[in-house]
């Protein structure tokens, strides 16, 4: 059993401020494929963080306002 002081907290997709790939396509349904093109052309900013990209959650809801 852990302690208090060694859990994380539980933070909800969609009250993050950063979001991995993984969790950017879940929140917005969109490929990983259309995500990592998106990336690639600089439509949507991200940026490698640790071992993998990092969207910042403004950035992606103004990709995602775009696409309509």
């Amino acid at each position: 059993m852990l302690g208090r002081a060694d859990t994380q907290p539980v933070v909800l997709i969609a009250d993050k401020l950063l979001l991995t790939l993984p969790e950017a396509q879940t929140l917005t349904g969109l490929s990983r494929e259309l995500l990592r093109d998106a990336i690639a052309s600089g439509e949507l900013k991200a940026k490698v963080i640790g071992k993998g990209w990092r969207i910042k959650r403004t950035d992606l809801d103004r990709y995602v306002e775009k696409l309509f």
